[in-house]
């Protein structure tokens, strides 16, 4: 059992990394451990769940997801939703979130003082924030959708603009900018069309590019680690899983197979 009051000046956003399904509860209502983001009002929490649960508390700013929330577009993260004090997540939300959330984890075990750098900080809320922004599924309204042919068209320029980067740091954020599009409506088209956020798109298409020169490269001359990294992926064991996960196999047999 968990209780208290966070403090007023920032929103609590909790998650529960069990894989299996029990009953957890906060305020009362029933949370899904691979669906449900909660607790981030600003009232008094009262939550229970089994013994030995692990859960994250990202704390941030009431101003700082304000002004995100605002340069996304996202107007109906308003007082209104808050107050919910819960919300299920798009389908491959509390995935990607987890997953951003343990590569952090991973770099500040390696390097202690990596989060504390000032521009690591702003590196660090310019991507996580707007995924947590755009994991959340737009309130319903004419301001949501875009028409057939408008999605269609920013879909192919994002499309473009991804091929462009695939060996360049590229952040939702950017990505919309560079459209001249919001990201909550980019996002809302990729989920619409291929059920992915856009950032998990680009993963996609980076981990076939890698698939392709494993494919044509020469076993003995091929670093995979370093091929790897020239498509953003740094952590070799989190590329190998996602790597067998998208192709069922490992990076290592594709490079060896002969074609």
């Amino acid at each position: 059992m968990y209780s208290g009051v966070p403090p007023p000046e920032y929103m609590s956003f909790v998650m529960i990394w069990s894989e299996k399904e029990k009953e957890y509860y906060s305020l009362n209502t029933p949370i899904e451990p691979q669906r449900t983001l909660f607790g981030f009002n600003n009232t008094e929490s009262y939550e229970v769940f089994h013994q030995g649960i692990a859960m994250t508390h990202v704390f941030i700013p009431v101003q700082t997801f304000n002004a995100y929330a605002d340069q996304l577009q996202r107007h109906d993260l308003d007082d209104n939703f808050r107050r919910k004090n819960h919300v299920n997540l798009l389908p491959t939300g509390t995935k990607e979130i987890k997953n951003y959330l343990k590569q952090l984890a991973w770099l500040a075990i390696k390097n202690p003082t990596f989060l504390q750098q000032p521009h690591i900080e702003k590196l660090v809320a310019d991507d996580f924030i707007p995924l947590l922004i755009s994991s959340i599924p737009i309130k319903l309204n004419s301001k949501s959708f875009l028409k057939p042919s408008r999605r269609e068209k920013l879909i192919a320029e994002a499309e473009k603009e991804m091929l462009a980067h695939l060996k360049k740091p590229l952040t939702l954020k950017q990505l919309a900018q560079n459209l001249g599009s919001s990201s909550s409506a980019l996002s809302y088209a990729f989920q619409d069309l291929f059920g992915l956020s856009p950032m998990r798109y680009l993963k996609v298409r980076r981990l076939h590019a890698v698939r392709q020169l494993l494919k044509v490269s020469e076993p003995e001359s091929c670093s995979i680690i370093i091929l790897a990294s020239k498509f953003g992926f740094c952590n070799s064991g989190h590329f190998a899983k996602d790597y067998k996960t998208m192709f069922g196999e490992l990076p290592s047999e594709t490079l060896s197979k002969k074609t």
